[in-house]
């Protein structure tokens, strides 16, 4: 009779002989004659680990493999190892290796245009945000130009914030993973001095000083003479509408101005301002200054902006283009937002436009 050091030894060849198909507890307990549950008990004893956590790590190293030996896409990768999503895939990845499957491929396989980090490592600096356990702050990756935003312990009425922001979340932490970003080393030493307080705000633990916010930016774009103008709720608070923005979401009108912009406001960044052509908006990026500010850039496709369709309000002694109400209107339907609705609604007709 088999010792159960040789049985495990039978199981682990037989989960790497059959990975790519997909092998199950219940498939390995029929082939070896015990319950599942005696029998991940006995493999826990002998290899430290339930043999589910064996089948999903032995699942995760192939493919990470493949990943390092190919050039396979990724969504490949992910659906010849039984998962149904590249999402499902990530997660899983992440929950081994700690990274994502694109940055581990970037960083085995980095490009021959990446260049070595110019960042002192931030590994450690973490910072409690105030009454609750929850930990942020930015980790340097290997010796390439990774990064990641590491949040720990989380408390789980928070994490929707977290996966709506497209962090990949590991049990209660979460992270969000950078490769090869220019400028990030301002991204990261922003964020470890403000992440903190952008977090507090964004999660609504503390006010919001949007229009102080507002009132900065409002000096550093005028030196750039582009055309610009505020959306989302700072533009209905604007507009008169009761709200509490948790931050400041500007909007660039014209794409050709996409440069200009990056350049003069990376130094403020704390999340990368790029490039997205072929998305709904053109670029993306995040910089703090006092709160939150999100910067979009429109698509080439609307350039030259028609500024005229926008509203237009004074701001401490500045005329300012804010969104129209029918066109925050039709964003709030969008996001499923029936009381903002409600509330653009009633003043477009106190207007009576």
């Amino acid at each position: 009779m088999l010792s159960w050091v040789d049985l495990t030894e039978i199981i682990k060849a037989l989960i790497d002989e059959n990975i790519e198909q997909g092998i199950t507890l219940s498939q390995i307990s029929e082939h070896c004659g015990y319950s599942p549950h005696y029998l991940s008990k006995k493999f826990h004893e002998i290899e430290g680990i339930s043999l589910k956590e064996y089948i999903l790590i032995s699942k995760i190293q192939h493919s990470a493999a493949a990943l390092l030996n190919t050039n396979h896409r990724i969504i490949d990768i992910a659906v010849s190892h039984g998962y149904s999503s590249q999402e499902a895939f990530t997660r899983a990845f992440i929950k081994v290796y700690g990274i994502t499957p694109w940055g581990y491929r970037k960083l085995q396989k980095p490009s021959p245009a990446a260049e070595k980090s110019r960042l002192i490592p931030l590994a450690g600096v973490k910072q409690q945000i105030g009454g609750l356990n929850m930990k942020i702050y930015v980790k340097q990756m290997y010796d390439w130009n990774h990064y990641a935003f590491i949040a720990e312990d989380v408390e789980e009425k928070h994490w929707d914030y977290f996966t709506e922001n497209q962090w990949w979340q590991v049990g209660n932490n979460f992270i969000k993973s950078y490769d090869n970003v220019r400028d990030f080393e301002y991204c990261a030493k922003n964020f470890t001095k403000y992440g903190e307080t952008a977090v507090k705000q964004q999660l609504k633990l503390i006010e919001t000083p949007w229009q102080k916010a507002l009132e900065s930016f409002c000096s550093e774009i005028q030196k750039l003479g582009v055309d610009w103008y505020v959306h989302g709720s700072a533009a209905m608070a604007l507009w008169g509408i009761d709200v509490e923005p948790k931050d400041v979401n500007i909007i660039v009108a014209n794409y050709s101005d996409f440069d200009k912009v990056r350049d003069h406001f990376c130094k403020f960044a704390i999340r990368p301002i790029e490039r997205c052509e072929n998305w709904v908006m053109s670029g993306l990026g995040e910089i703090f200054m006092d709160a939150v500010i999100s910067i979009a850039f429109h698509n080439k496709e609307l350039e030259p902006y028609d500024m005229s369709t926008l509203g237009k309000v004074n701001f401490n002694g500045k005329e300012i283009y804010i969104s129209s109400l029918e066109m925050l209107k039709e964003d709030n339907i969008n996001f499923n937002r029936p009381d903002r609705v409600k509330a653009i609604e009633e003043k477009i007709k106190e207007l009576g436009k």
